[in-house]
């Protein structure tokens, strides 16, 4: 999972990823749930099934920028894009869906 560091990386990101689903972890380290949240992704990153899919790591402490401009309220959030547009997210209590949206837009 790549770590992306301002809102321009992040941006970047979306554009090359061009048509393949991208996975956005909004994270924080004080954040004590998103233990969860990187057990449930690092149980689906390695699948064959996600080769194509595109996983990022955001720290909200670290990027203050890219959270705010992606609409992120709290911790822990999964948004997933194609094309650059938005196109579902997750929330720590809809976490059992992560496996599903991922392969719905894969």
């Amino acid at each position: 999972m790549k770590r992306i560091c301002t809102k321009k990386e992040f941006e970047q990101e979306l554009q090359d990823a061009g048509d393949r689903l991208v996975a956005v972890d909004f994270t924080a380290d004080w954040c004590t749930k998103n233990t969860e949240v990187r057990r449930k992704l690092t149980d689906v990153i390695y699948q064959t099934e996600f080769a194509e899919v595109v996983f990022l790591q955001v720290d909200v402490d670290d990027n203050q920028d890219t959270a705010p401009f992606c609409g992120v309220d709290f911790l822990p959030t999964i948004q997933f894009y194609r094309y650059g547009r938005k196109v579902d997210e997750l929330y720590e209590d809809s976490l059992d869906r992560l496996k599903s949206i991922l392969q719905l837009y894969r």
